[in-house]
């Protein structure tokens, strides 16, 4: 099989959000892990990398906080694939690991720089080198009791494999477009979350291959639950239960499914839905 990305994009953009929160703590360093169980790896660029079996994706990581409400985050990102059977490597689908920096600007403006390299410990794809650039806007409080959370993120493809299989092998990007409308129940009385993370991607023919310049659209819907199962001293965890919505909208991403092997030769799938749970926590 041919595996490539992963949800970095997301775990880059949890620390960006959660700098401002963090820097009224006394604590100049804090950390951050999550586990999910799924039932598809779907990457945000929307290449099925696998459909069998169940996907376990652990995502860890430390915020170093800085002068003038700036950050540093590393951290790492692997994959788990219950289905492969690798001679080498078992189960172990993907290693990534990504730094970078972000800075809150205009109150409410957020920017943020990395580096994140993409690894297959079975040796499916050759090491992928990108830079991911992103600017979020935090609307809380404009809308009441819903924020609508828009950004951008360009992704620069440096080096390496293609990061959708069919496109051009470094020297090329796309570009994120998305929302995450996000309501919290809290004053409602109901100890909950709710967000609907959407986005659809673009950029140049080459980084897809073909002739169309727009990649994938993805809406879902997450619950995410806090939860002090080891008391209030032991950081701040949480239970998330979500589906997510994909539609391949260009063709090669389809194409790509047939080359490795989540869809037979004779057509790849136009759509799926992903389902996960899982937990994390963050100190």
């Amino acid at each position: 099989m041919r595996n490539k990305l992963r949800l970095f994009s997301a775990a880059f953009g949890l620390a960006l959000a959660a700098t401002p929160a963090l820097a009224d703590d006394s604590s100049a360093i804090h950390g951050f892990a999550d586990i999910s169980f799924q039932n598809d790896y779907i990457t945000p660029r929307g290449l099925m990398v696998t459909n069998k079996g169940l996907t376990t994706q652990v995502l860890d990581g430390l915020v170093f906080l800085l002068p003038g409400n700036a950050a540093l985050v590393v951290g790492t990102w692997n994959d788990i694939d219950s289905a492969q059977h690798s001679p080498t490597s078992g189960a172990w689908n993907e290693f990534d690991w990504f730094a970078g920096a972000n800075i809150k600007v205009f109150d409410k403006l957020k920017l943020g720089a990395q580096f994140v390299q993409f690894n297959s410990p079975p040796g499916n794809f050759h090491a992928e080198n990108n830079i991911e650039f992103s600017a979020s806007y935090d609307d809380t409080g404009s809308l009441g009791a819903l924020s609508l959370q828009p950004y951008a993120k360009f992704f620069y493809a440096v080096s390496g494999s293609s990061t959708v299989v069919t496109g051009k092998q470094g020297g090329t990007f796309d570009v994120e477009l998305g929302i995450v409308p996000t309501w919290d129940l809290h004053p409602q009385g109901v100890p909950a979350i709710l967000t609907m993370p959407t986005w659809v991607t673009v950029g140049p023919d080459d980084y897809w291959g073909g002739n169309d310049d727009v990649g994938v659209f993805s809406t879902g819907l997450t619950a995410k639950i806090p939860i002090e199962p080891f008391g209030p001293h032991y950081g701040n965890w949480y239970l998330k239960l979500g589906v997510q919505y994909y539609d391949f909208i260009n063709k090669e991403l389809q194409i790509a499914q047939t080359l490795i092997g989540t869809a037979p030769a004779s057509g790849g799938h136009k759509d799926a839905t992903l389902l996960f749970t899982g937990f994390g926590f963050s100190f």
